[in-house]
């Protein structure tokens, strides 16, 4: 009703020069509660916003989440980045998730989310990471960067440096987490367009007899160009093309009979263990197929993501520091 009289008397006066009603409401709005609670108004990056509903007499306050940046060490097997619903259920509960509602009962989300929830005093997490490594695979090395946000949260001055102990010490040394630091939403859009390389350590097992020698020239063949067709194991979940990828190194680190160590150096989105077996010819090339024997990927252990940089970093760090 106000700004439809705002219309007809502007139109009235024929000025074209008018401030807007809400204009000058929420300014004046913003000089009382500026004088209230002793903070200053951020019309750019608002910690929150206050909205107010003038016919209805109502107030909603729109709490802001908070970042807080790091990278994060997986350092067991078995257990999924972010909280994974049951594939039966949907998250309801049933009797193949023994009503739990997931597939996992453990993630490195949830192992993480109770510190940043008690620390900010807020209503949930959202995790953000750089990519995600199997569930069978550990993330070692200096760990994958990540961002979590804070959702509604009561308290925004947290000592980063507490929290990053009180998370390692609730993960129970099976998640360990370092360099937290403050971020905003901007740096999540960055870390999520990233495209790191990555450095990979596997022990692989050959299903028949290979020299050492033939083994090393033969992932030296591999170093180039790959092709690889969406996997068989996530074919129900991603489009089914060939993708691109390519491999910068490969070498053998030890050989005992028919186990080998390799490390890869390659591509994000590089699928290591269809770089191995072939995936019945869906990588090509692949070791399977260059050694003329079976080979699978026995354990998987991501060992760099992106040497230091964790992909957030812009011009206007500065300013998300608190």
């Amino acid at each position: 009703l106000l700004a439809e009289n705002e219309e007809l008397i502007v139109a009235d006066g024929g000025s074209l020069h008018a401030e807007p009603f809400k204009s000058e409401l929420n300014r004046e709005v913003g000089k009382r509660l500026s004088a209230l609670v002793g903070k200053s108004v951020d019309l750019k990056s608002p910690d929150m916003v206050v909205h107010l509903n003038l016919e209805k007499g109502e107030v909603q306050l729109q709490v802001s989440s908070i970042f807080i940046r790091g990278r994060y060490r997986k350092l067991v097997r078995g257990i999924p980045q972010t909280r994974w619903p049951c594939r039966e259920c949907r998250g309801r509960g049933c009797q193949r998730c023994e009503g739990t509602g997931r597939m996992y009962q453990e993630s490195v989300d949830e192992l993480i989310r109770p510190a940043v929830m008690q620390a900010a005093g807020a209503e949930d997490t959202v995790f953000h990471g750089a990519g995600r490594e199997d569930i069978d695979a550990r993330m070692l090395g200096s760990g994958r960067p990540f961002i979590v946000e804070a959702v509604r949260p009561r308290i925004r001055k947290i000592d980063l440096a507490l929290l990053e102990q009180e998370i390692c010490r609730q993960a129970e040394g099976k998640v360990e987490v370092t360099g937290l630091s403050w971020a905003d939403s901007a740096m999540v859009e960055r870390l999520k367009e990233a495209a790191f390389e990555k450095t990979y350590s596997a022990l692989i097992r050959l299903g028949g007899e290979v020299a050492e020698e033939k083994l090393k020239s033969v992932l030296k063949e591999l170093e180039g160009s790959i092709d690889q067709r969406t996997p068989t194991r996530v074919s129900h979940r991603r489009a089914d093309k060939i993708r691109v990828r390519r491999v910068y190194r490969a070498e053998l680190i030890e050989m005992q009979g028919n186990m080998a160590r390799i490390e890869i150096r390659g591509d994000s989105g590089l699928y290591i263990k269809e770089l191995v077996s072939g995936d019945g010819g869906r990588t090509s090339p692949n070791l399977a197929e260059a050694l003329k024997v079976d080979a699978i990927v026995e354990e998987l252990d991501v060992i760099d993501v992106g040497g230091e940089s964790d992909g957030t970093s812009s011009r206007n760090e500065e300013k998300v520091k608190r």
